[in-house]
């Protein structure tokens, strides 16, 4: 059984620069783990797979090519279809030849390759936390939120919900024992979240493992700081002592990309295009 295996999910054949330039580093910083390229049939990546021919051929080769259904990835069913994916068994039994899988989308950037010491330490779940900004720790804001919770909670999630925890799902590590498990047991919910899905963001997969399933082990917010970040990069810098995460997701993002322009040289080689 192997350790790890990186999935990296295409929508479409078409890549923007800086998500080429992603994928490039992404095969090339984690060149040492199996990586599975997951596509919806009748996508053709071949374009794609010649510019990186020598991770598909040769002796060393470790790179594939999965296919899954064009209701779970691309145009189809949007998001909605990868959300009902990603809290799908059958999804998950896909990898059952590996302890673990590192989901890595091609608007997420490694920075260096800590994944096997990630395998080792034996949580269920590692992701970018969502970091409560330091003014909701106190009064009046954080009476506020807590009252609003209560109101609001039992009917619908609410955005105040996902602070301090761990789970955005653009660049994450997944246990896949764990979570095939957890999509059996939570079978009502999950169903439930994939409906909602389509008209709210707040019911999206990387939420639904952040807050129904309490028995998967993560690590605190301080840790997961180390991992990734996705929100509020400015704060988590800050939390995690000015240190570069070892990947994070969403660096594109319109309140995000000026953070990210002086680590990641691809969003400035793009804008003088």
């Amino acid at each position: 059984m192997e350790q790890v295996k990186v999935v990296i999910p295409f929508y479409r054949a078409e890549l923007s620069a800086c998500e080429r330039a992603s994928l490039e580093n992404t095969m090339r910083l984690l060149a040492s783990y199996p990586v599975v390229w997951l596509k919806p049939v009748g996508l053709d990546l071949s374009e794609v797979a010649k510019d990186f021919a020598p991770f598909f051929t040769g002796e060393n080769s470790n790179t594939e090519i999965r296919e899954v259904t064009d209701e779970w990835l691309g145009k189809k069913r949007g998001i909605t279809g990868y959300n009902e994916m990603m809290m799908s068994k059958a999804f998950y039994d896909m990898f059952t030849d590996a302890e673990y899988i590192l989901i890595c989308h091609l608007d997420a950037w490694i920075f260096r390759d800590e994944l096997r010491e990630w395998c080792r330490r034996g949580y269920d779940l590692v992701a970018a936390p969502w970091p409560t900004s330091p003014y909701y720790n106190y009064f009046p804001l954080k009476q506020w939120l807590k009252f609003r919770e209560w109101c609001w909670s039992r009917k619908r999630i609410v955005r105040s919900q996902m602070f301090g925890r761990i789970g955005n799902g653009g660049l994450c590590l997944r246990r896949v024992r764990a979570f095939s498990a957890a999509c059996e047991r939570y079978a009502a919910e999950i169903a439930m979240f994939v409906k909602r899905c389509q008209d709210d963001p707040l019911y999206n997969e990387d939420l639904f493992w952040a807050l129904v399933p309490k028995e998967l082990s993560h690590p605190d917010v301080k840790t997961a700081l180390t991992f990734a970040y996705d929100l509020k990069p400015r704060l988590c810098h800050t939390l995690n002592g000015r240190r570069l995460p070892m990947g994070c997701h969403g660096f594109l993002h319109r309140r995000r990309v000026d953070f990210w322009r002086p680590f990641i040289s691809c969003i400035s080689e793009a804008e003088k295009r």
